[in-house]
């Protein structure tokens, strides 16, 4: 599926609710952007491309559906910033491990990242597909 035809079914299915002109917003910047500056996109960066000073319900139910519905722009990350402000990435596995079990392991030193949510940051990157289009476009 191309990005307009996304557009157009996110149109559809959530154009008359609150968060439809939110996912909207937030295809078109993605549209706009060049590909290689939408690797790390926060909470924060997607709320300010849809003209909000930060998260709010709103922004975060459209980044919800825009990661994880079957039109899914996005792929969800985590990012691990210890004391120090050194940044791991977290794989998948190793983040939905620490949700499950509560405790989160540190991938270089291996011991347990004490009240590790608040060191861990989401972020989200278009998919592979997207990508292509994005570079081919």
């Amino acid at each position: 599926m191309t990005l307009n035809e996304i557009r157009e079914e996110y149109r559809k299915i959530w154009g008359d609710l609150p968060v439809g002109p939110l996912c909207l917003g937030i295809i078109d910047f993605v549209a706009s952007t060049p590909p290689e500056e939408l690797h790390f996109l926060t909470f924060k960066t997607l709320s300010t491309a849809v003209g909000k000073d930060g998260p709010d319900y709103d922004v975060l139910a459209a980044v919800t559906i825009l990661t994880s519905s079957r039109l899914a722009i996005f792929d969800a990350h985590a990012m691990l910033v210890d004391d120090d402000e050194t940044e791991h990435e977290l794989t998948p596995e190793e983040f939905a491990e620490a949700k499950r079990t509560g405790t989160l392991i540190h991938p270089e030193t291996g011991s347990p990242v004490a009240d590790f949510e608040s060191h861990v940051v989401p972020f989200f990157a278009p998919t592979d597909a997207i990508y292509r289009e994005l570079s081919h476009g």
